[in-house]
């Protein structure tokens, strides 16, 4: 019993983890397109995810979701941890790929490029929807999903991700409109 509540855990974070990257996808092409008004396929990798929210996501459940009835606890817990993963984030594509994804030198409050105050309290917002509400139903959603198709399905996006990152790491996404010098 125990073996398959956790793979039943597993596969739920795995699907999260998914989940929150194509979510932050959706947030930053939409965020670019007001802003320039053209379509920019932001981040590293080729697919409509990117992997920094969906560890931030994945994160915030494990960290966060024994505060979900405190959502000013949950606000300021998300500052910290969403500011930490993209600090370590940002600084690790820079020393690694000598890419930079964001940099917030013009921003107020700022912290090497890597964070700002304006994104701080962005993924203080993001975390108290995610954790307190949106987690919640979209976890009622994917228990809905016969396990079969659950596995197929996350098999399928492994894969695809996989063959994704193989690709960035021979040919990194550094498009116009998404590294910064």
């Amino acid at each position: 019993m125990r073996k398959d509540y956790l793979i039943k855990s597993i596969t739920q974070y795995i699907f999260f983890f998914f989940l929150g990257a194509f979510l932050g996808y959706l947030w930053e092409v939409l965020l670019f397109y007001v802003q320039d008004g053209v379509f920019c396929n932001r981040g590293f990798l080729y697919g409509p995810w990117l992997p920094v929210y969906g560890v931030g996501a994945v994160l915030m459940l494990l960290i966060l979701r024994r505060f979900q009835k405190h959502p000013v606890k949950v606000f300021f817990l998300a500052v910290l941890l969403g500011s930490f993963v993209e600090l370590f984030i940002g600084w690790f594509l820079a020393q690694v790929f000598h890419l930079r994804y964001w940099d917030y030198h013009d921003y107020p409050l700022q912290l090497g490029g890597y964070i700002c105050l304006y994104s701080a309290l962005g993924f203080g917002i993001a975390g108290v929807l995610w954790v307190c509400v949106f987690a919640r139903i979209a976890s009622h959603l994917w228990k809905k999903i016969p396990v079969p198709l659950q596995r197929i399905f996350l098999t399928l996006l492994i894969l695809a991700f996989l063959f994704d990152c193989a690709a960035a790491l021979i040919f990194p996404n550094a498009g116009h409109n998404i590294t910064f010098s």
